[in-house]
């Protein structure tokens, strides 16, 4: 996958950039929203007739992410930490 740069604001992680990989087409952005619960999010995904396209998977660090696409084709994807749903005392709803 190359090197990932991790951004942060006031230390919490806020984004990332990596390389473009010889396989993409073009350089792209690729949005996230932070969900507490990641299969309960892609399954909402799912029923609303979207896709899941890849994942979930966990990336460096403990957190999970699952790529997905809207029912009209648009990519956007779902981040989950389960330390952070242990630190706020919810159990790891993360598979």
């Amino acid at each position: 996958m190359g090197v990932y740069q991790i951004f942060a604001t006031g230390g919490a992680p806020c984004g990332g950039m990596m390389t473009k990989m010889p396989q993409t087409p073009a350089p792209f952005w690729l949005y996230y929203f932070n969900v507490d619960a990641l299969e309960t999010a892609m399954a909402r995904v799912k029923d609303a007739g979207g896709q899941v396209i890849h994942g979930p998977m966990e990336v460096p660090g403990g957190s999970w992410i699952a790529h997905g696409l809207d029912p009209r084709r648009a990519r956007c994807s779902r981040w989950s930490d389960p330390r952070a749903d242990r630190r706020r005392g919810r159990p790891n709803r993360v598979a």
